[in-house]
């Protein structure tokens, strides 16, 4: 049995002994490891298609190639969808951590939401100042 609060494997059958939570059984805990990897596969696999996919349209008006602030507005949105493909590798590590073992590995899961957050900020900044001509 596994504490999914404090990552302690546990001898007791119902409670752990250091936090109280109920525990989990390692099935339980790889099955939650399996979703965590296929979100994450999903999520890096649909933003970098997305991420293409506008690339492709900003390019073929010619936009950048015109506007200055086109082009400033297309690179900042490359890194944006580069940094949410971070992310999503990253919650595929963690979830390829948590079937191979049943724990979590808070410092994966700590760097793809601070990776998410900065992708968000990023994107909200972006999107605030195109201000296109």
């Amino acid at each position: 049995m596994i504490c999914a609060r404090c990552n302690k494997a546990s001898d007791e059958r119902d409670r752990c002994s250091t936090c109280g939570t109920a525990l989990k059984t390692l099935a339980s805990q790889q099955r939650r490891g399996w979703l965590a990897f296929g979100a994450g596969a999903f999520l890096a696999i649909f933003i970098a298609a997305i991420g293409i996919w506008v690339d492709r349209l900003f390019t073929a008006s010619g936009a950048p190639q015109r506007d200055a602030a086109a082009a400033q507005f297309l690179g900042r949105l490359n890194v944006v969808f580069a940094l949410v493909v971070i992310a999503g590798l990253l919650g595929c590590a963690n979830g390829w951590l948590m079937v191979r073992s049943g724990r979590r590995n808070f410092p994966l899961m700590l760097g793809m939401v601070a990776v998410f957050a900065a992708a968000l900020f990023l994107g909200f900044t972006a999107s605030n100042g195109y201000h296109p001509q």
